[in-house]
C-alpha cells in the first residue's frame, strides 16, 4: 500500500510567497541597506599608515566574501563594508595602488604593507572597504555570505547568517 502526504496548495502557496517576498527584500538589502543606515564617522588605515582616511555617511551592513579572488588577496575570506565614494577622505593616499582584477572591478591595496583595502566595481558610486581596516567601535554588523560554493576547505561557516552562492 502507497501511502501519499495530503498537501494543502494554500499553505505551499504561502510559503512560495514568503519566500519570494523574504528574497526579494534580501536582495535589496544586499545592493544597498536603507532599513538598517546609520550616519557615522569612522577612520581607517593600512597597516602601515600610507592609507588612511575619514569616512562620513551611511555603512552598508559588512558582508563575508567567499570568492576566489577574496581569498586570493585576503588569504581567506574578506568581509566588506561599503560606502558612497564621495564620502571618503584621505588623509593620506601616497601608497594607494590600484589593480584590474577583472573587466567589472579593480582592488586597491598598499604597496608598502600590502593590505588589501577597496573593491570598486566600474561605473558604481559606491566602494567596498575591508571592514578589518576600521578603529573599534565600529558598531557594524555582519549580515550575510556570499560566493560561498568558492569557499575553501581549511574552515567551515557556523554563523547563522543567510548564505548565497553570489552577490545578488
Amino acid at each position: 500500500m502507497i501511502k501519499m502526504k495530503v498537501v494543502n496548495i494554500k499553505d505551499i502557496c504561502i510559503k512560495i510567497f514568503i519566500n519570494l517576498v523574504i528574497s526579494i527584500k534580501f536582495s535589496f538589502f544586499l545592493k544597498w541597506n536603507v532599513m538598517n543606515k546609520e550616519n557615522r564617522t569612522l577612520s581607517a588605515s593600512c597597516l602601515c599608515k600610507g592609507v588612511f582616511m575619514t569616512i562620513k555617511g551611511e555603512f552598508r551592513p559588512v558582508i563575508n566574501c567567499h570568492c576566489i579572488q577574496c581569498v586570493k588577496t585576503h588569504g581567506n575570506y574578506a568581509a566588506y563594508t561599503s560606502v558612497l565614494e564621495e564620502n571618503i577622505t584621505f588623509k593620506s593616499k601616497k601608497t594607494l595602488k590600484w589593480f584590474k582584477s577583472s573587466s567589472k572591478a579593480k582592488r586597491g591595496f598598499c604597496r608598502t604593507c600590502g593590505s588589501s583595502i577597496f573593491f570598486k566595481r566600474y561605473g558604481s558610486k559606491a566602494v567596498s572597504i575591508s571592514a578589518g581596516l576600521f578603529r573599534n567601535p565600529t558598531k557594524l554588523k555582519t549580515v550575510s555570505h556570499i560566493y560561498i560554493k568558492n569557499k575553501r576547505d581549511f574552515y567551515k561557516i557556523e554563523d547563522n547568517l543567510p548564505k548565497y552562492d553570489k552577490y545578488t
